[in-house]
């Protein structure tokens, strides 16, 4: 990783802004999707999603189309269409001796084998399609990237360990937006003290630090020494909550917010682990899919906490995701014109932006898209 004030000074001098046409044009969009996203690191969930043997968690996000499923040989990622007439067999989470398709009753193993087909004089060669597993920390990988080597060089990797950790659940959000523009606000600080007046007094939004890699970024920021001015009830329960927990200690941090490059995210708060995967669907619609997991002591014994969070994190995403829009209707208008602007950065709030359009830049060049 480069000289960390070397690296700011060479943000600050590049000008890799997008324009107007990369949020709208399909034929952009197109083009991420042949250049860009095969290429993700694929994350698909949590060993804790799946942990004992038996133990399946279909992903909503693909229309249930794949789980995850424990045998005795670990976690794979399974389809969960029947290879006869292509039925979905499973639908949410549960434990299974074998995956049985309720439509013709064909049977496979943990590990996708067919095992059954009845009425078939010779059992034929159609297992579910099984792909492998990279486990990062917890978390689990299907894409072709190497995960741990491409974070290799995170310093604060440690801080983002899933091991142990209880799933709590998902939400799938589904947003009327190009998937850049949620990842610029999240890349971004510039706009916390105006968009977030929960979140903008938890963290202190003048006390953080960047850490920029290959093909990720992390913010760090500070937490308000005395959290005495919550700026909305959802975050004064937070607040409250954790420092009951805490004996009136604040956290060490207020937030870390990670980004695997182009769309997984990785968010560290107080007692709690989030991810949080972007699918983007068209130039105009996105697919937030966000995983919350916990300590088991406060899963199983402050239940206040996991609430609270939740509350406030919602809040939060809620207020990104209207700022989202606002700049989604901005863009379309100049578009609908043949108009195209492109504004300055803000540093140093703004260079986890700079660090972004500079990764699509260069990912993209070799397939030219339209300036």
């Amino acid at each position: 990783m480069a000289d960390f004030p070397q690296r700011i000074a060479d943000l600050a001098a590049s000008q890799p802004q997008l324009p107007v046409s990369w949020y709208v044009d399909p034929e952009i969009f197109a083009i991420e999707q042949r250049a860009l996203f095969p290429d993700t690191p694929g994350y698909v969930g949590h060993e804790a999603m799946v942990p004992e043997v038996g133990d399946y968690h279909t992903l909503a996000w693909t229309g249930h189309g794949q789980m995850l499923a424990r045998s005795d040989a670990g976690v794979q990622l399974l389809s969960n269409v029947c290879r006869h007439r292509q039925a979905l067999m499973l639908e949410g989470r549960g434990n299974v001796h074998n995956i049985v398709c309720p439509m013709h009753r064909w049977t496979y193993d943990l590990r996708g084998k067919l095992i059954g087909a009845p009425e078939f004089d010779e059992r034929p060669c159609r297992d579910l399609e099984a792909q492998p597993l990279q486990n990062w920390h917890g978390l689990l990988f299907a894409g072709p990237r190497d995960v741990a080597r491409d974070l290799a060089d995170f310093s604060l990797a440690h801080e983002f360990d899933y091991t142990g950790l209880v799933y709590h659940g998902t939400t799938v959000d589904e947003l009327p937006f190009n998937w850049k523009s949620f990842l610029e606000v999240y890349l971004e600080l510039y706009h916390v003290e105006a968009l977030h007046p929960g979140v903008s007094k938890f963290v202190d939004p003048g006390n953080f630090s960047w850490e920029f890699g290959n093909r990720w970024s992390n913010q760090v920021l500070g937490v308000y020494e005395r959290l005495t001015h919550p700026g909305t009830p959802a975050y004064a329960k937070y607040q409250e909550v954790l420092l009951a927990h805490r004996g009136g200690e604040p956290p060490r941090y207020g937030t870390l917010w990670f980004i695997l490059y182009p769309n997984v995210m990785l968010e560290w708060y107080p007692e709690a682990l989030v991810v949080s995967t972007l699918i983007p669907r068209s130039a105009s619609h996105t697919t937030n899919v966000v995983d919350f997991f916990y300590p088991e002591e406060i899963y199983h014994f402050e239940p206040q906490i996991v609430s609270a969070h939740q509350a406030a994190y919602l809040e939060t995403a809620a207020e990104d995701a209207a700022g989202c829009e606002r700049l989604d209707r901005g863009r379309r208008a100049l578009y609908a014109r043949g108009a195209d602007d492109r504004g300055p950065y803000q540093s140093p709030t703004e260079d986890g932006m700079v660090h972004f359009h500079e990764f699509l830049r260069r990912q993209l060049a070799p397939h030219q898209p339209k300036p």
